[in-house]
């Protein structure tokens, strides 16, 4: 009889949340109380750090012929963190990059002759962007933007009973948006963008990466000159959202 133990899991990127968010807590207690400068216009050149939560939500069954043993696994939520950067503008070109890694739970159940055997775990669902943005001043406080990305997702699953789920891959993808000043401190943001690798199904075998279509918001709010609160919501086949800072740098 097969015997399935959960493993345990590594929390070393936990407790690297909760030291970072607890190191920006500080930053912004600490400058909270200098007068706050108005921020005159969007901007390009920044640097951002996260809280991302995401909702996966795949079912997937694998079975093994020689082994007489089939694995159903459930990828449900997680959460993880994010950094994102942008750097511009040249003639209103500006470069950007996306790093997200997450921990998503899963739901297992092994069933071979020896009977059924639950069994939970965590795999790693890692995203990653980068290309060249174009941004259109609409008037001083607000543009529209489009960008040309190149994509790349990995699936990294492990194994509960020797069955195999990863999958990655990379293509390129583009969005178009409008970001906006509201008032002096606000700047509020939507978008919609394509990716060529954006969705997975997890079957038996497993089904390479798929297009997605996704719609995100977000704001920002000025805290002081330089620094911002920011969050965003985008939804799609692999849905989630964010919670950070962000620091404006020069671009005068």
């Amino acid at each position: 009889m097969m015997t399935i133990l959960n493993r345990t899991t590594n929390r070393s990127m936990s407790e690297l949340y909760r030291w970072c968010a607890g190191s920006l807590t500080i930053i912004v207690l600490c400058v909270y109380s200098t007068p706050t400068l108005a921020q005159e216009e969007v901007r390009y050149s920044w640097f951002e750090i996260s809280y991302i939560g995401q909702d996966v939500d795949r079912m997937g069954t694998q079975s093994d012929i020689i082994l007489q043993q089939t694995v159903d696994i459930h990828a449900t939520d997680g959460d993880g963190i994010q950094f994102r950067g942008s750097v511009g503008t040249w003639n209103n070109f500006y470069i950007f990059v996306d790093f997200a890694s997450s921990d998503i739970d899963i739901i297992g159940l092994v069933t071979n002759p020896g009977g059924e055997f639950p069994a939970t775990d965590e795999f790693d669902f890692t995203t990653i962007r980068g290309g060249l943005g174009y941004r259109y001043p609409i008037n001083y406080k607000m543009d529209i933007y489009g960008e040309f990305s190149y994509d790349s997702l990995d699936l990294d699953f492990g194994s509960l009973a020797g069955e195999d789920f990863d999958n990655n891959d990379q293509d390129i993808g583009g969005s178009l948006g409008i970001r906006a000043m509201f008032g002096d401190n606000l700047e509020l943001r939507a978008y919609s963008r394509y990716s060529n690798v954006g969705n997975v199904y997890l079957n038996n075998p497993v089904g390479a990466l798929d297009a997605d279509t996704l719609f995100g918001v977000g704001f920002g709010f000025t805290l002081i000159r330089g620094l911002s609160i920011t969050g965003d919501y985008e939804s799609g086949e692999f849905s989630s959202w964010n919670l950070g800072f962000r620091i404006d740098l020069d671009e005068d």
